[in-house]
């Protein structure tokens, strides 16, 4: 894999690059008047990571679309909460201001952001992404925030990503250190279908949850861990989850860990 930029870098793209490139073992390459095509022949590889300047893309030649990070659903859903509106894994996360947030499973961080927001300057929220590539890019792209929107902008570079897979990293966090630990499988067993994501396919992590990383989870959680998936899913009842009934083909299963119900 080769990681360079976009033609007439400036020094921040290139240490943008640079930083990149240690993260997926990739190798540095200086674009100069290159295409992509000529460059992939010369180091005779399939992978590149292109650092623009408002975006990081990863091409592949088995996918027909890149990979980038964008947090459009993200801002339109904390939009909405701007406007008064609910959101549904706020309201079922009971997550306020000066909560504690982990996401095993950070994807996209689109949940991430929204808990960002939420919780504001005096919570915290931690992403776990076993993917290194998807952890490069996606950390790059909340790292470059969203100027169009100071809350949002500062939502996002908030998060703590950690490029781990979460079960050992689980097991080193001590017992009730955040309020909500979340999982959202994104791809086991291909279940969602939006084009969207598709070019990420590839790249995710599709193993089932573990039920050793529930356990852990349930020792780390204060207040419940949740777990996003198809409403017809067994996974819910493969690893101990109460689903929230819900009219969407998405919905939450909920482990409450201090004792109050969730109808």
């Amino acid at each position: 894999m080769i990681v360079t930029t976009s033609y007439e870098p400036d020094q921040e793209m290139i240490l943008r690059a640079i930083n990149i490139a240690r993260q997926v073992g990739g190798q540095f390459i200086e674009r100069g008047k290159f295409s992509l095509l000529e460059l992939n022949k010369s180091y005779n590889t399939r992978e590149t990571i292109v650092i623009e300047k408002e975006l990081t893309k990863y091409y592949s030649t088995e996918t027909e679309n890149p990979f980038f990070f964008h947090p459009s659903m993200a801002t339109l859903r904390i939009n909405r909460l701007k406007q008064g509106d609910n959101d549904i894994m706020v309201d079922i996360s009971k997550l306020k201001l000066g909560d504690t947030f982990l996401d095993c499973t950070l994807g996209f961080a689109s949940d991430s952001i929204v808990a960002s927001f939420v919780v504001g300057s005096t919570g915290k929220v931690v992403g776990i992404e076993s993917q290194p590539i998807i952890s490069a890019i996606v950390q790059d792209g909340l790292n470059q925030g969203w100027p169009k929107d100071k809350d949002i902008d500062q939502a996002m570079k908030r998060i703590e990503v950690l490029t781990k897979h979460y079960l050992p990293t689980l097991k080193i966090f001590p017992s009730k250190s955040f309020d909500v630990v979340y999982f959202d499988p994104m791809f086991r067993q291909g279940q969602r279908k939006s084009s969207s994501m598709n070019p990420l396919r590839k790249l995710a992590n599709a193993e089932p949850i573990q039920v050793e990383a529930i356990e852990e989870a349930k020792r780390v959680a204060k207040r419940m861990v949740i777990l996003k998936e198809h409403i017809y899913s067994r996974e819910f009842e493969r690893l101990g989850f109460t689903p929230i009934h819900r009219s969407s083909s998405i919905t939450y299963g909920i482990i409450n860990v201090n004792g109050d119900e969730q109808k």
